[in-house]
């Protein structure tokens, strides 16, 4: 097989395989990053001029996942099997990610949408992280520090940035996505449709991709809890599974296991929650307050 007929899973597990290959692996993936990024420009989805209406709105979602799909294969294997080393590659790529140029005026809605695929990559890294309890893969998915213009430039957490555009300003327009118009979570149940299938061909989860997907959400409004000091966090389709006692609670299932390992349980041995699992507990009680407050009828 010649190196133009080998799938960007192939070269990149080659690339993985060996520490020879550190440079090769990071103009790779350099390359890759670029190459999203002109695709999702601006000049390829203008946030003037364009009104906002069903059709169009579905029409450039499908284009932005579309963009993410060679990056995401990618950032899987990344997450995956990275050893400590990558885990910086991994940080550069999200900070290249949100710091990338966007539209400063604008339509709201196109303005927001700009970070869907980034939330998208997010979810494909992190769900492939805990797949392997790689929690320092995690932390970096969800933390790390990057500059954006919110009043004035300045430093955000990466999911304070995604979800201060994605969550908190987009409503419920995902409610326009085919089969989503009564759904509770119609974004976060529409990711777990697309994601199954790349996630799986890289990693066989089978039965175990719910769960781990569960798993992501939960973190995700956990962390943003802790970072952000507040009362609220982005809840998922967990959410009402948890209310609802359906099924396999991911939040009961990780309460329980902080509360059982304590100090070794690894995301407070990685230093997620400033390593304290009282401050953790205070946060899921906070965010179990949360759901039970939310009203599904």
């Amino acid at each position: 097989m010649t190196k133009d007929q080998m799938t960007i899973t192939e070269e990149m597990k080659g690339l993985l395989s060996d520490p020879k290959n550190r440079i090769e692996l990071e103009d790779y993936v350099s390359k890759h990053v670029e190459s999203f990024l002109r695709m999702t420009n601006v000049g390829n989805f203008p946030v003037q001029g364009v009104g906002v209406q069903k059709e169009n709105f579905l029409d450039r979602m499908q284009k932005y996942e579309d963009a993410t799909k060679d990056l995401q294969k990618i950032l899987i294997l990344l997450a995956r099997w990275g050893d400590q080393e990558h885990l910086l590659l991994l940080k550069k790529i999200f900070i290249r990610l949100a710091e990338s140029e966007k539209g400063s005026a604008g339509t709201n809605v196109w303005l927001h949408l700009e970070w869907y695929p980034t939330q998208i990559l997010m979810y494909a890294a992190g769900i492939s992280a805990l797949s392997a309890d790689k929690f320092e893969a995690l932390k970096i998915i969800l933390s790390t520090p990057v500059l954006i213009l919110l009043s004035e430039k300045q430093d955000v957490p990466l999911i304070v940035a995604v979800t201060s555009n994605i969550f908190s300003e987009l409503g419920d327009v995902f409610k326009w996505i085919p089969g989503q118009e009564k759904k509770y979570f119609p974004r976060s149940e529409h990711f777990f449709g697309i994601l199954r299938s790349p996630l799986e061909e890289s990693l066989f989860l089978g039965k175990g991709y719910e769960q781990l997907f569960d798993d992501f959400e939960v973190y995700a409004a956990l962390v943003y809890s802790d970072l952000t000091g507040r009362d609220w966090a982005p809840i998922g389709r967990f959410g009402w599974k948890h209310s609802r006692a359906f099924g396999d609670s991911s939040f009961h299932k990780i309460i329980e296991e902080a509360k059982e390992r304590k100090e070794e349980w690894l995301p407070l041995k990685v230093g997620m929650f400033k390593g304290s699992l009282s401050r953790f507990l205070e946060i899921s009680n906070a965010l179990e307050k949360q759901i039970r407050h939310l009203s599904w009828w």
